[in-house]
Parts: structure tokens; C-alpha cells; sequence
């Protein structure tokens, strides 16, 4: 492993742990203080404490979260350096206001956890708004960051390679940002409700609940369900609206996520397959419906990876990355809507075992789809870091201590992950509420 593959290994080790925080870091905020108005407003004690439940997980999270936050931005100046020389200097006030968006969410947590039972129900959940701002903010900052990686613009360089002519604002707001923060956010809101979903869901497969207990289990179960049907049909258009803002901003993403490999007026459709090389073989081949997702039209024109030297060409992998992430999708929207459906309409089979297995997996898989996002991001882009600005080679740090801590870290991770399965257990008590 030389050093590069070793910074790279490293910070995709990171980000890839640090992800699984920053999805309930974000999501949960929202989901407590939304389930605790539900409960003030129409006077339901159960979800006031179902929320003061939830809460406690997310302090467990957050803990966990800020310390692999505290690796990431270490990582980033270490192994990154030329990278943070000049993504300071451009975008450095989205990291400083995520910084500071960070803070007001933990001061807020405190003051949100230490004051249950002490303040009224609406004072205690006006506290809750700071925290869901502090994590929407947080999100959306960091975000903005990779945006501009994707699509970068506001600033030039002279002829020593400097940025020149900042414009910080330009940086920040880029092309990319309305698609991709929208997707990443409330692909985090579908990946943490799909997991409550699965918690309640297995509580019932695997606990023998009193029948009262048992009916309203299943109620909050088909209440998240029903929560992640709606994020995940969001989630859905927004990714039609990425496939589109790739195809025109960066269509070589695109491609690979494809395998087109020439530009094409009636680009088809690959689903499945196996990456051999520079081609796809036994892939479902849907005629034109690429043309027609990335431009509205079955005869638009779709550019190929032969629009660029095969030196700037991103690896075919990423069509792993777009084929799982979007069959996840369309899991999740099944598998919710068949459960509210049989809620509704079948309720013996909302609690039978299928319904509830699928449900579990889908909680598995949200986090998966999540992740997967993410790899089709980070991948699609390379060879760069910066979009036709700085070569990932050109960014990473020439120590070769790198190597190292590349083995190192893994297992650092997986003591956190270890002690923080034992803390949510130790901690929070999901039925506990509901009796």
C-alpha cells in the first residue's frame, strides 16, 4: 500500500464510520421534537416520553459522533493538506459556520436533556428547535464543502497554483448544492426512521410483548413506516433531480454510474451486471430510459466516459454504488408502503413475520443506501478531490506514517462502534415508554 492508497484507505475508513453518526446526528433531532409537539398537542404522555426515549439515544450518538467528527477534521489537515491549503482559503467559512452550528446542537443538548420534568411542555420543547436548526445547519454546511469539491467555482489560480480572486459567497452557494444537500438530508431522515421502524419491529419478533403492549408497538411501528414512505418518496425525486444535475454539470459521473462508454442520443438504461474492465457484461439493458431520466427526452443526448482522456475517467465500481443505492430506494418505498397498506387494510399481516423481517432488513439497508450515496459521490469524482482542479495524488500528504495508522484506525473504530452498541444498551429502554 503506498501512501496515497493508505491516506485514501484511511479516510474513507472515517468518513464511512462517521457517516453512521452524522445520519442520527441529523434525523433524530427532528424526529424527537416533532414526536414530543405530536404528544403536547394532543395530550398523549406516551410520546412525550417516547421522545425523552429517543433522546437518550441520541445523546449516546452524539458522543460517539463528536469523537469521530474530532478524527475527521484531524484526518482532513493531516492527510490532506494541499487540500485544506486551498479549500481553506475558499470554503474555510463553511467549515467555521458548521464548527459553530455543531456547538449551539450540544449546548442546546444539554440544556434539552437536563431539562425534562424541570421546565413546562412547551418551554422544554422550544429547546428541541435550536437542536434540529444546529443539525439541519451542520449538515448543510458540511455539505456545501463537497458540493464545491463536485463543482467548484468562485475563486481562480495564478501560476503558482494559489487561489486568487475569492469570492466566497460563489464558493459556498455552488451549482451542485440545492441538489446535493437535499438528497443527503433527507436521505439521512429515510435511513433513521426505516431503523426505528426495525427496532420496533424486532422487539416484536423476538419479545413476548402483553397483548396491550404488543398494539401499540405495532401502531409506532406503522407510524415510522409511514414517516419513512414519505422521506423516501422524497428521496426518490431528489435523486431524479441529481441523475439530472449530473448529466448536464458532471456527466462523467454519470457515465461510469452507467458504463456508457460512448456519448449517445438514445443512451440505454444498465440494471445489474458485472463490472469486467471498461464494459458491463449481463446487465439488464432498458433502451433510452438513461436519455429519458437524465433529460427528459428518450432521443437526449447522454456524454460517455469518451468525452474525457481515460485519465480523468472515474472507475466503473461507482455503477455498484448507483445500482445499490437506488435498488434501496425502491426497497424501502415497497416494503413501507406494503406495511402501512396492511395496517390499514390487513392488519394480521402487519404483524406477521414477513412484513416484520423486511422491515428489519430495510433498516439494515437504509444505512447501507446511505453509505452507498456517498461512495458514488466520492468515487465518480476521481481521479480528482477538486473537479478539475486537484488530482487526488496531488492532495494527500507524502508521510509515510499514513500506512500505518491505515491498519490502525479500522480497529480503533470498532471498539467506539462495540462501546457504543453497549451504551445505547445500557441506556435506552424502547419499549419502556409505551407501557
Amino acid at each position: 500500500m503506498d501512501v496515497v492508497a493508505a491516506a485514501r484507505s484511511l479516510i474513507a475508513d472515517t468518513l464511512a464510520f462517521h457517516l453512521l453518526f452524522i445520519t442520527f446526528g441529523v434525523a433524530l433531532p427532528l424526529i424527537i421534537s416533532a414526536t414530543e409537539l405530536y404528544g403536547i398537542v394532543k395530550k398523549r404522555p406516551r410520546a412525550i416520553r417516547l421522545a425523552h426515549t429517543w433522546s437518550k439515544a441520541l445523546v449516546v450518538l452524539f458522543i460517539a459522533g463528536a469523537v469521530s467528527g474530532t478524527i475527521v477534521g484531524l484526518q482532513f489537515s493531516l492527510l490532506w493538506p494541499t487540500f485544506m491549503a486551498l479549500a481553506g482559503q475558499v470554503v474555510g467559512v463553511a467549515f467555521a459556520l458548521e464548527g459553530f452550528a455543531f456547538l449551539v446542537e450540544a449546548l442546546f443538548l444539554s440544556v434539552y436533556m437536563l431539562s425534562w420534568n424541570r421546565f413546562k411542555p412547551w418551554q422544554h420543547w422550544l429547546c428541541s428547535l435550536p437542536i434540529v436548526l444546529g443539525s439541519l445547519t451542520s449538515a448543510y454546511f458540511i455539505t456545501t464543502v463537497n458540493a464545491w469539491m463536485n463543482t467548484p467555482q468562485g475563486f481562480s489560480l495564478n501560476a503558482q497554483g494559489e487561489p486568487i480572486n475569492i469570492n466566497t459567497h460563489q464558493a459556498v452557494f455552488n451549482p451542485a448544492v440545492g441538489t446535493e444537500t437535499s438528497h443527503s438530508i433527507l436521505a439521512y431522515m429515510l435511513a433513521a426512521s426505516l431503523v426505528l421502524a426495525a427496532v420496533y419491529a424486532w422487539i416484536v419478533l423476538r419479545h413476548k410483548l402483553e397483548p396491550k403492549l404488543k398494539v401499540r408497538v405495532l401502531k409506532l411501528v406503522t407510524a415510522l413506516a409511514a414517516v419513512a414512505l414519505v422521506f423516501a418518496l422524497l428521496v426518490g425525486f431528489t435523486g431524479d433531480r441529481s441523475g439530472k444535475f449530473l448529466a448536464k454539470n458532471e456527466p462523467l459521473k454519470l457515465a461510469a454510474a452507467e458504463g456508457l462508454q460512448t456519448t449517445s442520443s438514445d443512451a440505454p438504461l444498465l440494471v445489474g451486471g458485472v463490472v469486467d474492465g471498461d464494459h458491463i457484461k449481463y446487465a439488464i439493458t432498458v433502451p433510452n430510459l438513461l436519455s429519458w431520466l437524465a433529460t427528459g427526452d428518450i432521443h437526449g443526448q447522454v456524454k460517455g466516459l469518451d468525452s474525457a482522456p481515460s485519465k480523468d475517467r472515474p472507475p466503473l465500481i461507482v455503477h455498484y454504488f448507483f445500482d445499490g443505492m437506488v435498488a434501496i430506494g425502491t426497497i424501502a418505498i415497497v416494503v413501507t408502503l406494503a406495511y402501512v397498506a396492511a395496517s390499514k387494510w390487513r392488519p394480521s399481516w402487519a404483524a406477521s413475520k414477513p412484513l416484520l423481517i423486511a422491515l428489519v432488513v430495510c433498516g439494515v439497508l437504509g444505512l447501507v443506501g446511505v453509505e452507498l450515496g456517498w461512495m458514488l459521490t466520492e468515487f465518480g469524482r476521481q481521479p480528482y478531490v477538486i473537479k478539475g482542479i486537484m488530482r487526488t495524488t496531488e492532495a494527500a500528504t507524502s508521510s509515510k506514517a499514513a500506512i500505518h495508522f491505515a491498519y490502525i484506525f479500522p480497529l480503533f473504530y470498532l471498539v467506539l462502534f462495540i462501546l457504543t452498541i453497549i451504551g445505547l444498551k445500557k441506556t435506552v429502554k424502547p419499549t419502556e415508554a409505551l407501557k
